[in-house]
């Protein structure tokens, strides 16, 4: 026991990051038994603080008092001890990538586990991407909320996407790839987008033999795509 205290303790002071949000998974090369016994010997030390319930913080100190740990941290710590992926999304992914100028105090976070939301943290589970890459998921997600982003229009939304496909930060076929096991809609206008942009030909045929022939995607989106009434892609009705 005092070993795994010891190594803790150390590897949390070399660290020393105010932002840096300790769990047992940064120590499971050790029982969880262990790992707790030792966090809450070095909490009552009072060199760490309790964050909430198996999450601890080192306090960082100032004449105003301790600061606690930024939210966003400890939102991302939660769903890192779950989930083999995660990546904000949600207003704040779409106006990281330029989709928006607006933001949102409510930190949504896309991830491949089911994690239950609280406060100001809304958990939303989402396939990992084919690329594993954060900005490819929210892409993905930009689609799947692509006629309700704020500040903006669908064609200019789906605009901006192009841009990011051309601009090489996301590739068309890993999205063609990753769209096979999205809902019907993101595989209609990424089918409508690769069509356009150049997919390999497999892939989009098989991207539209996953996609019922009697599915319609209602979607204002079609006004930016060129080929979106081959993917069943038809305007929404406004009332």
């Amino acid at each position: 026991m005092k070993s795994v205290r010891k190594t803790v303790r150390n590897k949390i002071l070399k660290n020393n990051s105010s932002d840096k949000i300790w769990s047992y998974s940064d120590f499971d090369k050790y029982s969880r038994s262990a790992v707790a016994m030792a966090l809450s010997s070095i909490y009552k030390e009072g060199l760490i603080d309790r964050a909430s319930r198996g999450f601890y913080y080192v306090p960082k100190k100032t004449i105003l008092g301790v600061v606690p740990p930024n939210n966003n941290v400890l939102a991302f710590s939660r769903a890192a001890k779950k989930a083999s992926f995660s990546c904000i999304s949600g207003l704040n992914g779409y106006n990281k990538i330029g989709l928006t100028t607006q933001i949102s105090k409510t930190v949504t976070i896309a991830c491949n586990k089911p994690m239950r939301s609280n406060g100001n943290t809304k958990y939303i589970l989402r396939n990992k991407p084919h690329s594993g890459t954060d900005i490819e998921r929210i892409v993905l997600d930009a689609i799947i909320d692509i006629d309700a982003i704020p500040d903006t229009t669908p064609v200019e939304s789906i605009e901006r996407i192009k841009e990011i496909i051309r601009f090489g930060k996301v590739n068309i076929n890993d999205l063609g790839i990753s769209a096979i096991n999205e809902p019907p809609k993101v595989k209609a206008v990424v089918g409508a987008l690769g069509q356009e942009l150049g997919m390999d030909l497999k892939l989009l045929n098989k991207l539209k033999s996953k996609i019922n022939p009697n599915t319609v995607v209602y979607s204002d989106v079609i006004f930016g795509l060129k080929f979106s009434s081959e993917w069943r892609i038809k305007p929404r009705v406004h009332r």
